[in-house]
């Protein structure tokens, strides 16, 4: 299969969250194979610096950093534009940037504010952004969104309830996106990792590493996904390998457990 399938070369794109974890590992990504970019993070410090580390990796300027908040819907779409304005145009536009649960419990345990909370930055702010890029996508009939989901807004996962319930609502958000925008052909998907080594696990980890190992005990191919391995799906996507995909939320999970995987084998 020829490289130049996964070739990012000249395209242009706008990744939030993009400073650890899954959002750095795409960010890195999507720098191998020829982007230039916008990095986003809180802290705007953070996002310069991740920038200016891709820069000297790959011997070229490949990012900029500013300062985002996914929680702030103003600055969300303001630094967007910015992103704009520096590029005259977004060909690839990364939703990656999330709001988690803050307690692992049962339904019960999350406040009415949580809940709140988790839909408005999950759903509706990552929805405000994506008909935000898109209609400039419309105008040229080009273009790619693509979302971080999680596997637990594909089937339920205890413990993080409203959290797999506003990722749910995103994917949802992606089909129909997707069905409006294809005759423009601007192509929105995503991907939804399982147990991965983001930024956020690694804080679980140091908290309680036997709750995490028995999590990975019940993934098939008993393993966390690396971050890497999320980030090429994001870059699959984007190229001219995923061209024949739209409104598709690819699970990269490790496996999913059925009656044909014994426990603990």
């Amino acid at each position: 299969m020829s490289h130049s399938l996964f070739d990012l070369t000249g395209k242009r794109a706008f990744i939030t969250g993009a400073t650890k974890g899954i959002g750095r590992a795409i960010a890195e990504a999507f720098a191998d194979h020829g982007t230039v970019m916008v990095l986003t993070s809180r802290h705007g410090t953070e996002a310069q610096a991740a920038a200016e580390e891709i820069n000297q990796r790959v011997g070229r300027g490949a990012a900029i950093g500013i300062e985002s908040d996914l929680l702030r819907l103003d600055r969300l779409i303001a630094s967007y534009d910015e992103a704009l304005a520096h590029f005259g145009q977004i060909d690839v536009l990364v939703c990656n940037a999330a709001a988690t649960s803050s307690i692992f419990g049962s339904a019960q345990d999350f406040s009415t504010a949580e809940y709140t909370e988790l839909m408005q930055a999950n759903i509706v702010n990552n929805v405000a952004l994506m008909n935000h890029a898109a209609t400039g996508m419309r105008e040229r009939c080009d273009g790619v969104i693509l979302v971080t989901s999680s596997a637990s807004g594909v089937r339920p996962s205890y413990g993080v309830f409203p959290y797999g319930v506003a990722k749910a609502g995103l994917n949802h958000a992606v089909r129909c996106l997707a069905g409006e925008l294809a005759p423009f052909n601007v192509r929105v998907n995503g991907v939804a990792p399982g147990l991965t080594r983001s930024w956020s696990l690694e804080q679980s980890m140091k908290e309680d590493a036997q709750v995490i190992d028995r999590f990975r005990q019940g993934i098939p191919l008993r393993r966390i996904i690396q971050p890497e391995e999320i980030a090429a799906g994001m870059v699959f996507l984007a190229s001219e390998g995923g061209k024949a995909m739209t409104g598709q939320i690819i699970v990269m999970d490790g496996g999913e457990p059925g009656p044909g995987v014994m426990p603990g084998v």
